[in-house]
C-alpha cells in the first residue's frame, strides 16, 4: 500500500489550517439560525448581563442573588464577546465554546504529532472534532470547553516536561500547575482533578514515581494556589461568608458524596460514554483490547494516554454526582488512543481485525441508524430534513465496505469523518432552526415585556417554570417563581391584574381550581400567559 504523502501535506501548518477550517465549518452554522436555549444558555447569558450592569465582576449574580455555582471568568469572556458583537446574540455567546473547541483540537493534534506522527495526529484531531458530545458542547453556551483547554494544556505540558531534560523540563512542569490553576478558576475543582489523577497514575504505570520530585510540587502548588487565590480571596471578601460556604463547601463536597444534583449509579459512564463518543466508540474499545493484550510492550506515550483516560473515568464513576460532560476532559486521550489504533493496523503492527471488526459494525450502525430516523421529533420533520445525510451514509457506507475489502484501511477514518461531517452540517442547517423555533422563549418573553410596558402590569409571576429569572435577557426585569399550588391560588385571590407564566400541562391541572376571571391570553411553545383580572 502506498502511504506516501503529497509534499504540501508534509508541512505541519497545512494540517493546522485544515483542522481550523474544518472545525469552523462544522461548529459555526448551528449558531446562525437558532435562539439561546431557555435553560443553561439563557441563565449563563443573564449572569453575564447582570455582571455588566451591576459591575459585580468578582461575584456572579443571577436574578439579583449571588450565584455560587461557577466562578466568574467565563462570564467575563461572554461580556468580552458581547463588546465585540454589540449584543448577546447566539453567535457571540457560542464563540467562546467554539474557539475553545478548536484550540483543544489543535492541542490534541500537537500532542499527537509528538507521540504518533502528523498524519495520525491529524486523524485524532478529526476524531475529536466529530465525536458527538464534543461537537454538542462546542456549539453550546457553557464553560466546559474553556476549562478543557487548560486541562489539556496542563497534561500536554506534563508530557513535554517528561520527555525533556534540564531547564525545559522544569519550565514545562511549572506550566502544569499554572494551567491547572487557570482551569480551576474557570469552573472550579474539576479543573485540577484530571491532571492530579492522570500524572501519578501514569508514573505508577511507568514505575517512575521518582519523577514527581522533579516536578517540584511545592513550588508548583504555590503557583497553583496563587492563581486560584487571586480570584477566591477578593471574591470571598466581596461575597461574604455565605458565598464562601456555598462556593468552597457545597459546590465541592456536595457534588462528591450523596450528591444533591445528578446522582447516578457507579456504572453510569460505562453505559453512556460509548454513546457520547460515537461514531468512534467501537474503535476505542478495540484499542483497549489491543492495549490489554499487548500491555507488557506498550510504549510510555500509550501508557500516558491510558492513564489520562482511565484515572478520571474511574474517579468520576465513584463520585455520586454524574453528568456526561464531566468526562469531556478525557476525550482528547480517547481520540489519540483511537488514532493510535489506526496507526498500528495501517502500519501492519497490529492485526487487521482490530480495525476491520469495529469498522464493519460502525458502518452498519450508521447506515441502519440513518434509515431508522423517526419521521418527526419535537414536531420537526427529521427524516425528510436529514435525507441528504442518510443518502451520504448509505453511499459512504458502501464505499467503506469496498475499502475494507480492498484493505485500503487508511480510507476508513476519512470516510467516517466525511459521513459525520455531512450529517452534522445537515443537522445544523436544516434541523436546528426549526428545533429552535420549537423551544425558544423569546416570543413569550417579549409578549410579557409589552404587557408590562403598555398595560402597566406589575404583578408578573411564574409557576413551576424553572428559573424564570433567565428571561430577563429579553424582558430586562426579573420574573420569580411563585412556588406551590397553594401559594399561587392565594396570590391570585390577594392581587389584582396578575400575569402568570406557566406550562400547558399545569394549566390543564389547575384551571378548575383557580379563582374566577382567570384566562389564557397568549401561548407559545408549550407555555402560556394566564391573566387574572
Amino acid at each position: 500500500m502506498n502511504n506516501k504523502l503529497p509534499d504540501f501535506v508534509k508541512n505541519k501548518y497545512v494540517y493546522v489550517l485544515i483542522l481550523i477550517i474544518f472545525c469552523g465549518l462544522l461548529y459555526l452554522p448551528s449558531t446562525v439560525n437558532r435562539d439561546l436555549h431557555y435553560r443553561d444558555e439563557l441563565r449563563y447569558v443573564e449572569i453575564a448581563k447582570e455582571m455588566l450592569e451591576t459591575g459585580q465582576w468578582l461575584v456572579p449574580h443571577f436574578g439579583g442573588e449571588i450565584y455560587s455555582d461557577k466562578p466568574p471568568v467565563y462570564f467575563w469572556l461572554l461580556n468580552f464577546f458581547r463588546k465585540i458583537f454589540g449584543d448577546y446574540s447566539t453567535l457571540a455567546m457560542v464563540l467562546p465554546s467554539a474557539l475553545s473547541a478548536i484550540i483543544i483540537v489543535l492541542l490534541t493534534y500537537y500532542l499527537g504529532s509528538i507521540i504518533l506522527d502528523r498524519r495520525y495526529a491529524f486523524i485524532a484531531g478529526l476524531i475529536l472534532a466529530t465525536s458527538f458530545l464534543f461537537f454538542g458542547l462546542s456549539i453550546f453556551v457553557r464553560m466546559d470547553m474553556l476549562m478543557i483547554v487548560f486541562i489539556t494544556a496542563s497534561l500536554l505540558s506534563f508530557y513535554l516536561g517528561y520527555i525533556n531534560e534540564g531547564k525545559l523540563k522544569e519550565r514545562y512542569y511549572l506550566l502544569v500547575f499554572l494551567f491547572m490553576g487557570l482551569a480551576t478558576v474557570v469552573k472550579g475543582p474539576a479543573g485540577f482533578l484530571d491532571p492530579l489523577l492522570t500524572i501519578p497514575g501514569f508514573l505508577l504505570l511507568e514505575g517512575n514515581l521518582a519523577e514527581l520530585k522533579k516536578m517540584k510540587p511545592a513550588r508548583g502548588f504555590a503557583i497553583f494556589l496563587a492563581v486560584v487565590l487571586l480570584w477566591i480571596i477578593p471574591a470571598v471578601i466581596a461575597g461574604g461568608k455565605e458565598y464562601a460556604y456555598q462556593l468552597l463547601i457545597v459546590q465541592t463536597l456536595g457534588r462528591s458524596v450523596n450528591s444533591f444534583a445528578h446522582d447516578r449509579p457507579f456504572y453510569y459512564y460505562l453505559i453512556t460514554f460509548p454513546v457520547t463518543f460515537l461514531p468512534w466508540s467501537l474503535f476505542l474499545i478495540s484499542g483497549f483490547i489491543y492495549s490489554l493484550k499487548n500491555r507488557k510492550k506498550l510504549p510510555p506515550e500509550v501508557k500516558f494516554l491510558l492513564a489520562w483516560f482511565w484515572m478520571p473515568f474511574l474517579l468520576f464513576s465513584l463520585i455520586s454526582g454524574k453528568l456526561d460532560i464531566y468526562l469531556l476532559p478525557i476525550y482528547p486521550a480517547a481520540s489519540l488512543l483511537t488514532g493510535y489504533l489506526f496507526k498500528m493496523v495501517i502500519k501492519k503492527k497490529a492485526r487487521q481485525k482490530y480495525l476491520v471488526v469495529p469498522a464493519v459494525l460502525t458502518f452498519l450502525l450508521l447506515m441502519v441508524g440513518g434509515l431508522a430516523l423517526p419521521e418527526t421529533a419535537e414536531g420537526v420533520a427529521v427524516s425528510s430534513l436529514l435525507r441528504p445525510a442518510v443518502i451520504t451514509f448509505l453511499l459512504a457506507g458502501v464505499a467503506g465496505f469496498i475499502a475494507l475489502f480492498k484493505k485500503k484501511y487508511i480510507l476508513i477514518p476519512y470516510l467516517l469523518v466525511f459521513m459525520i461531517f455531512l450529517f452534522l452540517l445537515n443537522f445544523s442547517l436544516s434541523v436546528v432552526p426549526p428545533l429552535s423555533q420549537g423551544y425558544t422563549k423569546e416570543p413569550i418573553a417579549n409578549r410579557i415585556k409589552v404587557l408590562r410596558e403598555e398595560e402597566n402590569l406589575t404583578n408578573i409571576i411564574a409557576y413551576r417554570y424553572g428559573q424564570p429569572e433567565s428571561l430577563a435577557v429579553y424582558t430586562d426585569f426579573y420574573i420569580h417563581d411563585i412556588g406551590s399550588e397553594e401559594q399561587l391560588i392565594a396570590y391570585l385571590k390577594e392581587k389584582e391584574r396578575v400575569l402568570v407564566l406557566m406550562g400547558e400541562e399545569d394549566w390543564d391541572k389547575l384551571k378548575g381550581k383557580l379563582p374566577g376571571g382567570t384566562e389564557v391570553i397568549y401561548s407559545s411553545n408549550d407555555y402560556l400567559l394566564v391573566y387574572h383580572e
